[in-house]
């Protein structure tokens, strides 16, 4: 995603409809340098069909003048699949 309005549209209509309730964030790790920022969490959820989400996450934060210019996010993309479809992706 990039573009703000793209990001803000996530949140605020894409990440409900998919995470429907019982999110839970649970931060483990935080690193900050400068304009540098790491974030290591769990987040789980109900997902829409009824499903459990699980899945950990990293996070790095690219700051210019105090405010968020990029984040990089890093998570077993194959596990998220299966969790939110029941099945591994074909390659």
């Amino acid at each position: 995603m990039v573009g703000r309005a793209v990001i803000v549209r996530f949140f605020a209509e894409d990440f409900p409809r998919l995470f429907a309730r019982d999110l839970d964030v649970t931060l483990h790790h935080l690193h900050a340098d400068g304009e540098w920022g790491v974030a290591e969490a769990t987040v789980a959820a109900t997902l829409a069909n009824g499903n459990h989400y699980v899945n950990d996450f990293c996070f790095v934060f690219e700051l210019h003048d105090g405010l968020i210019h990029r984040v990089r996010e890093y998570t077993d993309t194959a596990r998220g699949h299966r969790m939110v479809f029941g099945e591994v992706p074909q390659r």
